[in-house]
């Protein structure tokens, strides 16, 4: 029988194992979240290649703060090695960077010819060429949280004066310590003692690393005795150059425009518009310098307050003979200036997380994804963000009432801009600031379109559909109050502000956005068949076949109503609008995203469509874009809600289709019409946009006809029509010769007037 000095050395060594187990396994636990957390944050997401093009705009799409984020260096005389460039009166001569990957490109030299900052001639090798492109910049990582810029870097590319700098405003001893210092401890315990309160902290590298990745900010003991325990195993499982790689990419440096700034990579973005091996010493002092209290010093809330902060830091470096007197010097003498937002690239919260949503959608096919290739343009990106912001700001200082005093509540906006020839989205804002509300209306809002709508009921009517169309943009229509009886009760649609025009034109009705002629072509058309064109075109939300449809009486999101007008955009082919290209895994391999493309017009009544939505822009309802400097080439839509609860636009050019959504997410009316509160918006982006890559006209399919029409009658115009205009019409759908104004008292007209003139021309004959 054992003694009970013999159970208790047993009992003592069950617990001590227990111990260990328990501390091993809570170990093998952190390091493994350690290491998903670290892969993710490896991963890069790239913007889509800057393309250059003849007409671009290099001021306006920002060449120059582009290649400075992509590394390049501008030289005073020809550039010799690739990374360089060099700007003259007559253009800009680039060395480009050699690319692998999905999009290989080899190093070259090409020249551009500008004038007047437009891109005029581009030439590679002695030879014209239609195109170039950029590598693709790297905007985030797929590791950052919701609302955080990030942009991972390698230790090697870290310059060594800010390797320096952070190690000496934070960690003297890295290189001594296994995860603890000791010192550093006893230190910080007698400073604080002294002072009656925490004036210095003694956690190490390693500990501020756990802390923030893997520990919650509560400052008890119990936490304090993980920290120290993880600190521990994580100098054990990971090398000292990747502890502080990891560090420097996790350091919290601030807050700029919403972004909560994680990083030294996105920090040297976002404060200085460089990438990291660009930063000076000074700039180096001052990232480092911030980490203490990042809110507090950073330059974009007081350059002065920064300025001390970084001198004191130098100072520091001096006395320990980490820099010379003359680097001191010219340190001290580098201004401290506020950030400015142009330098850095677009933020973009809401499309990164649409971004991550569609990653996570390609499941385990990505293998881990190391790079994942959107088809965001940062210039098209920074003009939505812009255009959105400056345009809601306007709207409340318009009209007051839209005013609300809490954050939560004020009036919201989204904008998609997506390419039509192939459904990538360009740029996507989803709220008027992410920080207070990170729900993507883009994406996720479900709102009535309203008239927004109505093209897809004149699909409906002017499509041929395998037999002649009931209707033609000159055919006429009553547009009066109208009700139709639904499941036995009357229902009664009236026009905006219960305006009628009487019998007008089809291609009128939709041009001014008229009800109660459109309503009218849907009871002609048939319900049923304005659903299933609805349904072509790409709405997929629930559509119940009642005459209300017609009107937008149902609900969808924004990305779903941009995507439905694709096909009339693009010469009738519809795409899925999709935000990724591609992503690669571990191995280089490529996963591209799928375009569903397929035809769902045929060009012909694409065209007939666009050139119904191009008099809306000239004539109708969205004739006010000529006024805010839209160019018109542009074809549109308005949308608007009972009660102004949702206003809409929709437009698009031969290159680029835009939609922007205006509305409280409370659904609480703001009584604006889409021309009143969308328009302008949409107006801003897209004279922006098309400043910076200009759209040529769209080009006429075959299977389209032009005819001169009596506007009187809608009829094929004779010799004395009194009103004529020409009118698009699908090849066979021409109307008829004009007979009311070709009767007998016509002809008799006619023929007065022919001897008229030749006796006229006898007479000069004879003279």
């Amino acid at each position: 029988m054992l003694s009970k000095r013999s159970l208790l050395l047993l009992g003592a060594v069950g617990v001590c194992s227990l111990l260990v187990v328990g501390l091993g396994t809570y170990a093998a636990a952190g390091l493994a979240r350690f290491h998903r957390i670290e892969s993710r944050r490896a991963t890069l997401v790239y913007a889509a290649p800057q393309e250059l093009r003849p007409g671009v705009h290099v001021g306006l799409v920002g060449l120059s703060r582009t290649l400075a984020r992509l590394g390049y260096r501008e030289t005073e005389s020809r550039p010799a090695a690739p990374g360089q460039f060099n700007r003259d009166a007559d253009g800009w001569e680039i060395v480009l960077h050699a690319v692998n990957g999905p999009e290989p490109q080899r190093p070259q030299r090409i020249r551009l010819q500008v004038a007047g900052d437009r891109i005029t001639r581009i030439i590679q090798d002695g030879a014209d060429r239609p195109r170039a492109t950029l590598e693709r910049e790297a905007m985030l990582s797929m590791g950052a949280g919701p609302g955080e810029a990030y942009r991972p870097v390698a230790l090697a590319e870290v310059p060594k004066v800010l390797r320096s700098a952070v190690l000496t405003a934070e960690d003297e001893r890295f290189f001594e310590h296994g995860g603890i210092d000791a010192r550093a401890l006893v230190r910080a315990l007698w400073v604080n003692l002294r002072a009656g309160r925490v004036v210095e902290g003694g956690s190490t590298i390693t500990q501020q690393l756990v802390k923030n990745r893997l520990l919650s900010p509560e400052r008890t003991v119990w936490r304090k005795l993980q920290e120290v325990w993880l600190a521990t195993a994580v100098e054990w499982r990971y090398s000292k150059q990747q502890v502080l790689e990891a560090y420097l990419n996790d350091v919290y440096l601030g807050q700029w425009q919403g972004a909560a700034i994680r990083g030294i990579g996105a920090a040297a973005q976002l404060y200085f518009g460089k990438e990291i091996q660009q930063v000076t010493l000074g700039e180096a002092a001052l990232l480092a310098a911030m980490i203490r209290a990042p809110n507090h010093y950073s330059p974009a809330v007081s350059p002065e307050r920064a300025q001390r902060r970084r001198d004191v830091l130098l100072a520091r470096m001096r006395e320990q003979d980490k820099i010379g007197e003359t680097e001191y010097r010219r340190a001290l003498r580098e201004a401290v200036r506020a950030p400015d937002s142009r330098a850095a690239a677009p933020f973009a919260p809401y499309a990164a997380d649409t971004i991550r949503q569609e990653v996570d959608a390609l499941g385990n096919s990505t293998g881990g994804a190391p790079r994942v290739f959107s088809t965001l343009d940062l210039p098209l990106q920074r003009f939505a963000e812009t255009s959105v912001a400056r345009g809601l700001d306007r709207l409340e200082s318009q009209f007051t009432r839209l005013r609300r005093p809490e954050s939560a509540g004020r009036l919201q906006a989204a904008l998609i801009a997506i390419d039509p020839a192939t459904g990538e989205i360009r740029a996507l804002v989803g709220g008027r600031d992410y920080r207070v509300s990170p729900f993507n209306r883009a994406t996720f809002a479900r709102r009535q379109p309203g008239s927004a709508f109505k093209p897809f009921v004149y699909v409906a009517a002017l499509a041929a559909r395998g037999a002649r169309p009931p209707f033609t943009a000159a055919s006429f229509v009553d547009d009066a109050p109208i009700t139709v009886m639904v499941g036995g009760r009357p229902w009664s649609p009236r026009n905006y502000r219960d305006r009628y025009a009487g019998r007008v034109t089809v291609r009128r009705a939709l041009e001014d956005s008229l009800n109660g002629a459109t309503v009218r072509i849907a009871q002609a058309v048939g319900i049923p068949a304005i659903v299933r064109t609805a349904r072509a075109l790409g709405i997929e939300s629930e559509l119940e076949a009642v005459p209300a449809v017609a009107l937008g009486a149902f609900e969808v999101t924004p990305l779903e109503l941009a995507r439905a007008y694709l096909p009339l955009a693009g010469g009738g082919v519809t795409h899925s609008a999709r935000i990724v290209a591609s992503v690669t895994d571990d191995s280089g391999s490529q996963v591209a995203t799928r375009d569903e493309a397929r035809p769902a017009l045929s060009p012909a009544e694409a065209y007939l469509m666009t050139s119904l939505l191009l008099g809306a822009m000239r004539t109708g309802t969205g004739a006010r874009a000529a006024a805010l400097g839209v160019p018109e080439t542009v074809a549109g839509k308005t949308g608007t809600t009972n009660e102004g609860r949702d206003a809409w636009f929709v437009g698009y050019s031969s290159n680029l289709l835009a939609l922007v959504w205006v509305g409280f997410d409370d659904g609480r009316p703001h009584g604006l019409s889409g021309a009143e509160a969308a328009l302008p918006i949409w107006a801003d982006f897209m004279k922006q946009a098309l400043d910076a890559y200009p759209a040529g006209p769209f080009a006429r399919p075959p299977g389209i006809s032009i005819v001169d029409v009596d506007t009187t009658n809608g009829k094929r115009a004779g010799a004395f029509c009194p009103l004529v205009a020409p009118e698009f019409f699908l090849a066979g759908t021409e109307p008829p010769p004009c007979a009311e104004h070709d009767g007998v008292s016509d002809r008799v007209i006619r023929e007065r007037v022919i001897r008229w003139w030749e006796q006229i021309w006898q007479w000069f004959r004879g003279r």
